[in-house]
Protein backbone atom coordinates (compact mmCIF):
# COMPACT_ATOMS: atom_id res chain seq x y z
CA UNK A 1 0.00 0.00 0.00
CA UNK A 2 2.71 2.55 0.96
CA UNK A 3 5.43 2.96 -1.65
CA UNK A 4 7.73 4.71 1.11
CA UNK A 5 7.81 3.70 4.41
CA UNK A 6 9.92 6.78 6.94
CA UNK A 7 11.62 4.46 9.15
CA UNK A 8 14.99 6.31 8.78
CA UNK A 9 13.57 9.69 9.05
CA UNK A 10 11.72 8.58 12.69
CA UNK A 11 14.59 9.32 14.77
CA UNK A 12 14.93 12.92 13.08
CA UNK A 13 11.22 13.53 13.04
CA UNK A 14 11.10 12.74 17.10
CA UNK A 15 13.55 15.25 17.64
CA UNK A 16 12.71 18.00 15.53
CA UNK A 17 15.56 17.77 12.89
CA UNK A 18 13.38 17.12 9.82
CA UNK A 19 12.11 20.59 7.50
CA UNK A 20 8.31 21.39 7.81
CA UNK A 21 7.67 19.95 5.08
CA UNK A 22 9.02 16.72 5.77
CA UNK A 23 7.58 16.94 9.46
CA UNK A 24 4.37 16.53 8.10
CA UNK A 25 4.62 14.44 5.52
CA UNK A 26 5.79 11.96 8.28
CA UNK A 27 3.23 12.93 9.78
CA UNK A 28 0.51 12.28 7.25
CA UNK A 29 2.41 8.92 6.94
CA UNK A 30 2.05 7.80 10.52
CA UNK A 31 -1.59 8.38 10.97
CA UNK A 32 -2.19 5.44 7.94
CA UNK A 33 0.67 3.08 8.34
CA UNK A 34 0.92 0.85 11.79
CA UNK A 35 4.09 -0.72 10.88
CA UNK A 36 5.76 2.66 11.06
CA UNK A 37 3.64 3.99 13.61
CA UNK A 38 4.72 0.98 16.10
CA UNK A 39 8.60 2.08 15.39
CA UNK A 40 7.75 5.53 16.13
CA UNK A 41 6.27 4.91 19.58
CA UNK A 42 9.32 2.80 20.39
CA UNK A 43 11.05 5.63 19.10
CA UNK A 44 9.83 8.04 20.86
CA UNK A 45 9.36 6.24 24.01
CA UNK A 46 13.28 6.24 24.35
CA UNK A 47 13.41 9.74 23.51
CA UNK A 48 10.78 10.41 26.61
CA UNK A 49 12.82 8.41 29.01
CA UNK A 50 16.22 9.98 28.01
CA UNK A 51 14.66 13.35 28.15
CA UNK A 52 13.94 12.65 31.88
CA UNK A 53 17.52 12.83 32.97
CA UNK A 54 18.83 15.46 35.10
CA UNK A 55 21.55 17.54 34.08
CA UNK A 56 24.27 17.34 36.75
CA UNK A 57 28.01 18.18 36.87
CA UNK A 58 30.00 15.03 37.46
CA UNK A 59 32.27 15.05 40.31
CA UNK A 60 35.76 14.86 40.47
CA UNK A 61 36.31 11.64 42.10
CA UNK A 62 33.72 9.99 39.98
CA UNK A 63 36.39 10.11 36.98
CA UNK A 64 39.03 9.19 39.36
CA UNK A 65 37.01 6.25 40.34
CA UNK A 66 36.42 4.68 37.13
CA UNK A 67 40.03 5.08 35.81
CA UNK A 68 40.94 3.18 39.41
CA UNK A 69 38.49 0.27 37.82
CA UNK A 70 39.52 0.57 34.81
CA UNK A 71 43.14 -0.47 35.85
CA UNK A 72 41.94 -3.28 38.15
CA UNK A 73 39.75 -4.67 34.92
CA UNK A 74 41.12 -8.12 33.87
CA UNK A 75 42.07 -7.43 30.27
CA UNK A 76 44.21 -10.42 28.92
CA UNK A 77 42.10 -13.49 29.76
CA UNK A 78 39.09 -11.97 29.51
CA UNK A 79 38.52 -10.71 25.93
CA UNK A 80 36.11 -8.60 24.58
CA UNK A 81 33.38 -10.06 22.00
CA UNK A 82 31.96 -8.47 19.28
CA UNK A 83 27.95 -9.00 18.86
CA UNK A 84 27.66 -10.57 15.54
CA UNK A 85 24.14 -9.27 15.10
CA UNK A 86 23.63 -7.08 12.15
CA UNK A 87 22.79 -3.63 12.95
CA UNK A 88 24.26 -3.67 16.65
CA UNK A 89 27.38 -1.73 17.68
CA UNK A 90 27.12 -2.34 21.46
CA UNK A 91 30.08 -5.15 22.34
CA UNK A 92 29.21 -7.46 24.57
CA UNK A 93 31.84 -7.88 27.56
CA UNK A 94 32.94 -11.51 28.63
CA UNK A 95 32.66 -10.91 32.60
CA UNK A 96 29.67 -9.48 35.04
CA UNK A 97 32.38 -6.72 35.70
CA UNK A 98 32.55 -5.03 32.28
CA UNK A 99 29.04 -5.58 31.48
CA UNK A 100 28.19 -3.03 34.65
CA UNK A 101 31.00 -0.86 33.69
CA UNK A 102 29.91 -0.43 30.00
CA UNK A 103 26.16 0.31 31.84
CA UNK A 104 27.57 3.17 33.61
CA UNK A 105 30.26 4.27 30.45
CA UNK A 106 26.65 4.43 27.96
CA UNK A 107 24.43 5.95 30.70
CA UNK A 108 26.92 8.93 30.80
CA UNK A 109 27.66 8.74 27.16
CA UNK A 110 23.24 9.21 26.96
CA UNK A 111 23.65 12.09 29.19
CA UNK A 112 26.19 13.78 27.62
CA UNK A 113 24.91 13.48 24.44
CA UNK A 114 21.14 15.23 25.82
CA UNK A 115 23.20 17.69 28.12
CA UNK A 116 25.11 18.82 24.72
CA UNK A 117 21.07 18.78 22.53
CA UNK A 118 19.67 21.09 25.53
CA UNK A 119 22.96 23.70 25.53
CA UNK A 120 23.12 23.89 22.09
CA UNK A 121 19.49 24.15 20.88
CA UNK A 122 18.05 27.33 19.11
CA UNK A 123 15.35 29.14 20.55
CA UNK A 124 12.04 29.22 18.85
CA UNK A 125 11.87 32.03 16.39
CA UNK A 126 10.40 34.95 17.19
CA UNK A 127 7.93 37.48 14.91
CA UNK A 128 9.84 40.85 15.13
CA UNK A 129 8.40 41.66 12.10
CA UNK A 130 4.17 41.60 13.27
CA UNK A 131 2.52 44.94 13.49
CA UNK A 132 0.23 43.92 16.16
CA UNK A 133 3.29 43.36 18.57
CA UNK A 134 6.77 44.61 19.76
CA UNK A 135 9.71 42.88 18.71
CA UNK A 136 10.41 40.48 22.33
CA UNK A 137 6.97 39.41 21.77
CA UNK A 138 6.56 35.72 20.24
CA UNK A 139 3.89 35.03 17.62
CA UNK A 140 2.92 32.66 15.48
CA UNK A 141 2.31 32.44 11.31
CA UNK A 142 -1.01 32.67 10.54
CA UNK A 143 -2.14 31.07 7.18
CA UNK A 144 -5.67 32.51 5.40
CA UNK A 145 -7.18 29.04 3.91
CA UNK A 146 -10.71 31.11 2.89
CA UNK A 147 -13.02 33.93 4.04
CA UNK A 148 -11.86 36.45 5.98
CA UNK A 149 -10.40 35.59 9.15
CA UNK A 150 -9.07 38.51 11.58
CA UNK A 151 -6.32 38.54 14.18
CA UNK A 152 -7.50 40.90 16.86
CA UNK A 153 -9.72 43.63 15.03
CA UNK A 154 -7.10 43.42 11.39
CA UNK A 155 -7.99 41.57 8.58
CA UNK A 156 -5.45 38.65 7.66
CA UNK A 157 -3.83 38.90 4.15
CA UNK A 158 -2.58 35.62 2.70
CA UNK A 159 -0.35 35.56 5.94
CA UNK A 160 -0.15 37.39 9.36
CA UNK A 161 1.54 37.04 12.51
CA UNK A 162 -0.74 36.03 15.64
CA UNK A 163 0.76 37.55 18.71
CA UNK A 164 1.07 36.87 22.67
CA UNK A 165 -1.96 37.33 24.25
CA UNK A 166 -4.30 38.29 20.50
CA UNK A 167 -7.31 36.74 19.58
CA UNK A 168 -7.77 34.97 15.92
CA UNK A 169 -11.71 34.68 14.94
CA UNK A 170 -13.19 33.46 11.99
CA UNK A 171 -16.56 34.01 10.76
CA UNK A 172 -18.88 31.34 8.99
CA UNK A 173 -17.02 32.12 5.80
CA UNK A 174 -13.16 32.06 6.83
CA UNK A 175 -10.74 29.05 7.70
CA UNK A 176 -7.21 29.54 8.97
CA UNK A 177 -3.98 27.88 9.71
CA UNK A 178 -2.04 27.95 12.72
CA UNK A 179 1.66 27.02 12.63
CA UNK A 180 2.54 25.81 16.08
CA UNK A 181 6.00 27.16 16.28
CA UNK A 182 7.75 24.55 14.75
CA UNK A 183 5.95 21.30 16.33
CA UNK A 184 3.14 21.16 14.45
CA UNK A 185 0.03 22.62 13.07
CA UNK A 186 -3.58 23.55 13.51
CA UNK A 187 -6.47 24.51 11.51
CA UNK A 188 -9.25 26.68 12.72
CA UNK A 189 -12.55 26.23 11.22
CA UNK A 190 -15.27 28.39 10.68
CA UNK A 191 -17.15 30.43 13.86
CA UNK A 192 -14.35 29.88 16.17
CA UNK A 193 -12.41 31.97 18.51
CA UNK A 194 -8.92 31.06 19.34
CA UNK A 195 -6.45 32.79 21.92
CA UNK A 196 -2.41 32.80 22.08
CA UNK A 197 -1.45 32.13 25.51
CA UNK A 198 2.30 31.12 25.09
CA UNK A 199 4.65 30.04 22.78
CA UNK A 200 7.87 29.38 24.32
CA UNK A 201 10.59 25.64 23.87
CA UNK A 202 8.52 23.74 26.35
CA UNK A 203 4.91 25.22 26.81
CA UNK A 204 2.50 26.10 23.59
CA UNK A 205 -1.03 27.39 24.64
CA UNK A 206 -3.85 28.10 23.09
CA UNK A 207 -7.32 29.04 24.71
CA UNK A 208 -10.46 28.33 22.33
CA UNK A 209 -14.06 29.71 23.15
CA UNK A 210 -15.45 28.71 20.96
CA UNK A 211 -15.55 26.67 17.25
CA UNK A 212 -13.77 24.09 15.99
CA UNK A 213 -9.64 23.36 15.36
CA UNK A 214 -7.87 20.24 14.30
CA UNK A 215 -4.62 19.57 15.29
CA UNK A 216 -1.44 17.64 13.93
CA UNK A 217 1.35 17.74 16.60
CA UNK A 218 4.65 16.15 16.15
CA UNK A 219 6.64 17.15 19.30
CA UNK A 220 7.16 14.98 22.66
CA UNK A 221 4.26 14.62 25.38
CA UNK A 222 3.06 17.72 27.30
CA UNK A 223 4.41 20.24 25.12
CA UNK A 224 1.13 21.71 23.33
CA UNK A 225 -2.40 22.52 25.60
CA UNK A 226 -5.49 24.23 24.62
CA UNK A 227 -7.51 25.61 27.47
CA UNK A 228 -11.22 25.64 26.65
CA UNK A 229 -14.19 26.70 29.49
CA UNK A 230 -14.37 23.32 30.98
CA UNK A 231 -11.14 20.87 30.37
CA UNK A 232 -7.35 21.45 29.29
CA UNK A 233 -6.14 19.05 26.29
CA UNK A 234 -3.12 18.08 27.07
CA UNK A 235 -1.00 16.76 23.78
CA UNK A 236 0.79 13.20 24.30
CA UNK A 237 1.69 13.34 20.42
CA UNK A 238 -0.90 13.04 18.52
CA UNK A 239 -3.82 14.82 15.53
CA UNK A 240 -7.14 15.26 17.31
CA UNK A 241 -10.11 17.56 16.44
CA UNK A 242 -11.30 19.52 19.72
CA UNK A 243 -15.12 21.27 19.38
CA UNK A 244 -16.42 24.07 21.86
CA UNK A 245 -20.27 25.27 21.34
CA UNK A 246 -21.39 28.63 22.74
CA UNK A 247 -22.93 26.86 26.29
CA UNK A 248 -18.95 26.14 26.77
CA UNK A 249 -19.43 22.21 26.34
CA UNK A 250 -16.56 20.47 24.45
CA UNK A 251 -16.19 17.58 22.76
CA UNK A 252 -12.17 16.07 22.41
CA UNK A 253 -12.28 13.11 19.12
CA UNK A 254 -8.95 11.56 18.61
CA UNK A 255 -7.41 10.39 15.29
CA UNK A 256 -4.06 9.44 16.43
CA UNK A 257 -1.77 9.48 19.90
CA UNK A 258 -3.17 10.19 23.27
CA UNK A 259 -4.71 13.10 24.61
CA UNK A 260 -5.49 13.90 28.26
CA UNK A 261 -8.11 16.10 28.73
CA UNK A 262 -8.11 17.75 32.44
CA UNK A 263 -9.61 19.98 34.60
CA UNK A 264 -9.10 20.82 38.87
CA UNK A 265 -7.15 17.26 39.50
CA UNK A 266 -9.74 15.28 36.94
CA UNK A 267 -8.55 13.80 34.05
CA UNK A 268 -9.54 11.41 31.34
CA UNK A 269 -7.06 9.44 28.89
CA UNK A 270 -8.21 9.86 25.33
CA UNK A 271 -6.42 7.54 22.76
CA UNK A 272 -7.16 7.02 19.12
CA UNK A 273 -10.63 6.37 17.81
CA UNK A 274 -11.92 7.61 21.54
CA UNK A 275 -13.69 11.04 22.49
CA UNK A 276 -14.77 12.49 25.16
CA UNK A 277 -17.41 15.48 26.44
CA UNK A 278 -16.57 17.79 28.83
CA UNK A 279 -18.91 20.39 30.60
CA UNK A 280 -18.39 23.74 32.28
CA UNK A 281 -18.88 23.33 36.44
CA UNK A 282 -18.05 19.42 35.82
CA UNK A 283 -14.98 19.33 33.75
CA UNK A 284 -14.02 15.71 31.38
CA UNK A 285 -17.01 13.01 30.95
CA UNK A 286 -16.01 9.19 30.88
CA UNK A 287 -14.74 9.03 27.37
CA UNK A 288 -14.95 6.00 25.29
CA UNK A 289 -14.68 4.97 21.51
CA UNK A 290 -16.30 6.41 18.53
CA UNK A 291 -17.87 3.01 17.55
CA UNK A 292 -19.36 2.32 21.30
CA UNK A 293 -22.60 1.32 20.95
CA UNK A 294 -25.58 3.90 21.50
CA UNK A 295 -26.38 2.64 24.71
CA UNK A 296 -23.58 2.97 26.62
CA UNK A 297 -22.40 6.83 24.68
CA UNK A 298 -26.61 7.76 25.64
CA UNK A 299 -25.99 5.80 29.78
CA UNK A 300 -22.43 7.82 30.07
CA UNK A 301 -24.27 11.17 29.54
CA UNK A 302 -26.92 10.92 32.25
CA UNK A 303 -23.94 9.47 34.47
CA UNK A 304 -21.34 12.56 33.75
CA UNK A 305 -24.18 14.93 34.64
CA UNK A 306 -25.42 13.09 37.63
CA UNK A 307 -28.96 14.79 37.53
CA UNK A 308 -31.14 13.70 40.87
CA UNK A 309 -34.00 12.27 38.95
CA UNK A 310 -36.00 9.39 39.51
CA UNK A 311 -37.29 6.69 37.45
CA UNK A 312 -38.64 4.09 38.52
CA UNK A 313 -37.13 3.78 42.17
CA UNK A 314 -33.56 4.40 40.92
CA UNK A 315 -31.61 7.84 40.24
CA UNK A 316 -30.98 8.58 37.08
CA UNK A 317 -27.06 7.69 38.26
CA UNK A 318 -27.75 4.61 39.42
CA UNK A 319 -30.22 3.93 36.14
CA UNK A 320 -27.59 5.11 33.50
CA UNK A 321 -25.14 3.01 35.34
CA UNK A 322 -26.94 -0.28 35.24
CA UNK A 323 -27.19 0.73 31.21
CA UNK A 324 -23.82 1.54 30.63
CA UNK A 325 -22.33 -1.86 32.44
CA UNK A 326 -24.75 -3.95 30.48
CA UNK A 327 -24.11 -2.61 27.11
CA UNK A 328 -20.38 -2.24 27.89
CA UNK A 329 -18.29 -4.79 24.65
CA UNK A 330 -14.64 -6.03 25.89
CA UNK A 331 -13.44 -2.95 24.05
CA UNK A 332 -15.32 -0.77 26.04
CA UNK A 333 -13.05 -1.50 29.54
CA UNK A 334 -11.46 1.76 28.12
CA UNK A 335 -14.83 3.34 29.39
CA UNK A 336 -15.03 1.11 32.50
CA UNK A 337 -11.63 1.46 33.43
CA UNK A 338 -12.55 5.00 33.72
CA UNK A 339 -15.54 4.58 36.12
CA UNK A 340 -13.19 3.05 39.07
CA UNK A 341 -12.37 6.40 39.47
CA UNK A 342 -15.59 8.15 39.39
CA UNK A 343 -17.66 5.43 41.41
CA UNK A 344 -17.28 4.95 45.08
CA UNK A 345 -18.64 1.84 47.56
CA UNK A 346 -21.44 -0.42 46.09
CA UNK A 347 -21.14 1.33 42.55
CA UNK A 348 -17.41 0.64 42.50
CA UNK A 349 -17.91 -2.84 43.20
CA UNK A 350 -20.52 -3.47 40.25
CA UNK A 351 -17.52 -1.69 37.69
CA UNK A 352 -15.31 -3.77 39.22
CA UNK A 353 -17.03 -6.68 38.73
CA UNK A 354 -18.37 -6.14 34.97
CA UNK A 355 -14.58 -4.92 34.25
CA UNK A 356 -13.61 -8.01 35.27
CA UNK A 357 -15.99 -10.32 33.60
CA UNK A 358 -14.42 -7.97 30.23
CA UNK A 359 -10.84 -7.88 31.36
CA UNK A 360 -9.73 -10.33 33.99
CA UNK A 361 -7.20 -8.21 36.33
CA UNK A 362 -3.57 -8.39 37.03
CA UNK A 363 -2.96 -10.87 39.75
CA UNK A 364 -1.59 -7.89 42.17
CA UNK A 365 -5.25 -6.57 41.77
CA UNK A 366 -7.58 -7.36 43.99
CA UNK A 367 -11.43 -6.47 44.56
CA UNK A 368 -10.79 -5.67 48.07
CA UNK A 369 -8.17 -2.90 47.15
CA UNK A 370 -9.64 -1.41 44.45
CA UNK A 371 -12.86 -1.14 45.77
CA UNK A 372 -10.49 0.99 48.76
CA UNK A 373 -9.54 3.19 45.90
CA UNK A 374 -5.79 1.56 45.60
CA UNK A 375 -4.04 3.85 43.31
CA UNK A 376 -1.33 1.68 42.12
CA UNK A 377 -3.68 -1.36 41.75
CA UNK A 378 -6.11 0.53 39.22
CA UNK A 379 -3.26 2.13 37.25
CA UNK A 380 -1.51 -1.36 37.00
CA UNK A 381 -5.26 -2.90 35.67
CA UNK A 382 -4.89 0.12 32.85
CA UNK A 383 -1.54 -1.53 31.63
CA UNK A 384 -3.77 -4.90 30.66
CA UNK A 385 -6.34 -3.04 28.61
CA UNK A 386 -3.89 -3.67 25.62
CA UNK A 387 -4.24 0.20 23.50
CA UNK A 388 -0.20 0.21 22.97
CA UNK A 389 -0.05 2.57 26.05
CA UNK A 390 1.75 0.96 28.90
CA UNK A 391 5.04 2.78 27.85
CA UNK A 392 3.60 5.89 27.55
CA UNK A 393 1.40 5.30 30.82
CA UNK A 394 4.73 4.38 32.78
CA UNK A 395 6.28 7.73 31.59
CA UNK A 396 3.18 9.91 32.08
CA UNK A 397 2.96 8.63 35.81
CA UNK A 398 6.21 9.70 36.46
CA UNK A 399 6.20 13.42 34.99
CA UNK A 400 5.77 16.41 37.53
CA UNK A 401 2.82 17.41 38.08
CA UNK A 402 1.15 20.75 35.98
CA UNK A 403 1.00 23.77 37.95
CA UNK A 404 -0.41 25.92 35.55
Amino acid sequence: MFRRHVQQQLSAYVHGELSPSEMQRVAAHLQQCARCHAEYEEIRFGAQLASQLRHETAPDDLWAGLESLLEQAPNEHQPLHADKRPGTWLPVFASPFKLALSAVALALFVAAGFWWRSRNAQPLPQAADNPLANANTPAWTVTRLAGQPQIGAHPLAATGKLPLGEWLVTDQQSRAQISVGQIGEVKVEPNSRIQLLRAQGDEHRLAMTRGKMEALIWAPPRQFFVNTPSATAVDLGCAYTLEVNDDGIGQLRVTLGWVAFEWQGRESFVPAEAMCITRPGLGPGTPYFADAPEKLQQSLALFDTALPTDLGGLTQRESSLTTALTAARKRDALTLWHLLTRTSDAERGRVYDRLAELLPPPQSVTRAGVLAGDRAMIDAWWEKLDLGSSEWWRLWKGAPPQTK
